[in-house]
């Protein structure tokens, strides 16, 4: 009898409830939303990247569907930030800028409006093609956080002055801070590239100085690698890389592989750098494409053209844009040579010179072919050109004696060609 009476009352209650989209929003979408959100931060602050993915795809997943399903409901706002906030942490950083943009122009007085411009600035900063947005998107926000974005993007920048500026003005951070340890972090980097090896160490020490986790102590082993590959001391850096455990094929594993082929390098190894940026080529690591770059023109210096041409090839293919870009001319160069490599006219033979002296780096074998051409072919064209690069290239090496006999060849032998006038005036010779 009593729910009898209570019907008339529950009912209108029940479905206006039902027709209001905050409630809809809140129950069906925000409220998991809500817990997503601190699941995701208590992760964050452990360092649980493994677990972290799927939580960023289900939370892409529950913001975008509040947006579909509640568009007029009063938790929109925050349903864009976490949607952008999902962008950003899944690295696309593209839609994750999109979407905060969108969240400050519609709703810049919203409590979310600050840690929004962080998270936009944080975008920007990650994204080598939008660092200098970075100090516009933060506006007048200066909070550490914001500060340290600030830093990050000016040193990945190269203006590492600007950057030690903006870590100095970071104020009263807490070891148990998951920014302390980042902010350590950029300071060994940013004082490294200053060549402030004091101040790198400092900032390293109070690193070393916190209860870290495994994996925070092989990084901070890496950075005292760095430390002292920066002073010179190659051996010392090369025990302390080649001592850190890491998983194969791993980002990390990859980063200091690179670093172990830059030692090799200096010391001449060859071989050795070469199988260390092999690693590097198989990992997941941000070097993989330099590595990549860097293996073709060793393969350049020991004469493999086609394994050189086969590399960059590889990377004008699937590398990203900025990357893409550097290997393009030398890719063209090296399909040009392909083509040359068999033909036997004069031009073929004097283009080749040209390839191997100006673009390759092989003055000896370019030398020879420019000789052959002057010396044997006698072509009106190509022979008087070929006279004029090694006059070129002996001054170049300050051996003036033999650039006057290639003069003296030039005049009487192609008195016609135009070139001799040419090199009296400009070589002054």
């Amino acid at each position: 009898m009593r729910m009898g009476r209570l019907i008339p009352v529950a009912a209108p209650l029940l479905f206006g409830a039902c027709a209001n989209p905050n409630f809809g929003a809140y129950f069906n979408t925000y409220y998991n939303i809500q817990q997503l959100v601190r699941r995701i931060e208590k992760l964050e602050r452990e360092g649980d990247t493994l677990r972290l993915k799927p939580k960023y795809d289900s939370l892409e997943l529950k913001a975008a569907y509040l947006i579909k399903y509640y568009p007029n409901s009063k938790y929109l706002p925050d349903a864009i930030f976490y949607l952008g906030l999902a962008f950003s942490r899944k690295g696309e950083y593209e839609k994750a800028a999109e979407k905060f943009r969108e969240f400050l122009t519609y709703f810049p007085n919203h409590p979310l409006a600050e840690r929004a411009r962080i998270e936009l600035a944080r975008v920007y900063a990650l994204d080598p093609r939008f660092r200098d947005r970075v100090l516009d998107a933060l506006g007048d926000v200066r909070t550490n956080e914001a500060l340290y974005w600030l830093a990050y993007a000016r040193h990945k920048s190269g203006d590492n002055e600007a950057a030690a500026r903006y870590l100095s003005q970071m104020r009263d951070l807490k070891p148990d801070d998951p920014l302390y340890r980042k902010y350590l972090l950029l300071g060994v980097d940013v004082y490294l590239a200053l060549k402030d090896f004091r101040k790198a160490e400092e900032f390293l020490e109070r690193y070393l100085a916190l209860d870290l986790k495994p994996s925070e102590r092989k990084l901070a082993e890496e950075k005292r690698g760095d430390l002292l590959m920066m002073m010179g001391k190659y051996d010392e850096a090369l025990k302390v890389y080649t001592s850190i455990d890491l998983p194969p094929n791993s980002e990390d594993a990859g980063r200091v592989a690179f670093k172990v082929a830059k030692i090799r390098l200096v010391e001449g190894d060859t071989a050795g750098a070469l199988k260390e940026l092999e690693k590097v080529e198989k990992s997941s690591s941000e070097y993989k494409w330099d590595a990549m770059l860097l293996i073709g023109r060793l393969k350049i210096l020991q004469g493999d053209y086609n394994g050189a041409a086969i590399m960059f090839d590889r990377v004008f293919k699937n590398a990203p844009d900025r990357w893409k870009e550097r290997a393009y001319q030398i890719k063209l160069i090296l399909d040009e040579w392909k083509r040359l490599k068999f033909l036997k006219e004069p031009y073929h033979i004097y283009r080749r010179a040209e390839i191997l002296y100006f673009y390759l780096g092989k003055t000896e074998a370019a030398e020879s072919l420019w000789t052959y051409v002057a010396d044997s072919l006698k072509d009106s064209t190509y022979a008087p050109k070929a006279l004029y690069a090694l006059i070129y290239i002996n001054l170049l090496r300050g051996d003036t004696a033999k650039a006057l006999i290639f003069k003296e060849r030039l005049r009487d032998e192609y008195p016609k060609s135009g070139l001799y006038p040419i090199v009296s005036k400009l070589l002054g010779i």
